[in-house]
């Protein structure tokens, strides 16, 4: 197969020009879009630019400290993200947010490192960091879905769940975790019933693009889709557990 072919800058900027269409679309409809436009697209390539000037270097180190280090600050950075799109107490929900990720990454990321794409050393940045944000990206819409739904669910049926408390239910708050967990991964399963049919994943796009045999490339992509599903599952019932412990008192009463 052959090698990716490069971008020019020059062709690149050009594409950026193409943006004019929306902005032109945005002003006659009077959307008031156009500064959220500019200002999303300026942010994304200046923060895609300072991101892959890091990983070349960070790949170019091999430090397992460095990695360990980046990696950390991704799942906290990701934590914060969750609590903020999901307006709650970040105070009270973001340490379980933190563990809900942690524990997503400790079992999906060393299984496929290590047994399934066989790294060698397995902390090698080049695999780690990209295999380790999707897995953060996708847990994130999962948790701020489950969290959202969980908060709102405990706001608009409160009366629901104190008759189920007085009636003495074993788990008052169960129907509303079983109805956060399915909104939160419903997209995700969705996606997995479409692939290949409906759609062509990124990741397996981006490797075919950069000269991978597509065979390989699915095989990549089946094996990122699992993890995340994996992950996504792992990461949201984490956090569920942990919130619920903190959203009721002794006498299981909302705080």
């Amino acid at each position: 197969m052959n090698s990716t072919l490069d971008i020019h800058w020059l062709a690149m900027a050009g594409f950026y020009l193409l943006l004019l269409i929306p902005i032109f679309l945005f002003q006659r409809w009077q959307l008031g879009l156009n500064r959220t436009l500019i200002n999303g697209v300026l942010r994304m390539t200046l923060q895609l630019s300072v991101v892959g000037i890091y990983l070349h270097t960070l790949f170019g180190l091999q430090s397992v400290a460095i990695n360990m280090l980046w990696l950390t600050i991704m799942a906290l950075m990701a934590s914060y993200t969750i609590c903020k799109r999901a307006e709650v107490n970040i105070k009270r929900v973001l340490p379980a947010v933190i563990a809900g990720q942690c524990a997503a990454l400790l079992v999906a990321l060393p299984v496929m490192l290590i047994g399934v794409i066989q790294v060698t050393p397995w902390w090698q940045a080049q695999y780690m960091i990209p295999i380790a944000g999707m897995l953060l990206g996708n847990s994130l819409m999962a948790n701020v879905l489950a969290l959202s739904r969980w908060g709102s669910l405990l706001k608009d049926n409160h009366p629901e769940y104190q008759y189920y408390l007085s009636l003495g239910a074993p788990d008052p708050a169960l129907p509303f975790i079983q109805t956060a967990v399915k909104a939160a991964l419903t997209p995700q399963l969705a996606a997995m019933t479409t692939l290949g049919i409906v759609s062509l994943p990124g990741m397996m796009t981006g490797q075919i693009l950069g000269g991978a045999a597509p065979l390989v490339a699915v095989k990549y992509q089946l094996v990122i889709m699992v993890a995340i599903f994996i992950s996504g599952v792992i990461s949201v019932a984490t956090t569920l557990s942990i919130v619920r412990r903190v959203t009721f008192n002794a006498y299981g009463e909302v705080r």
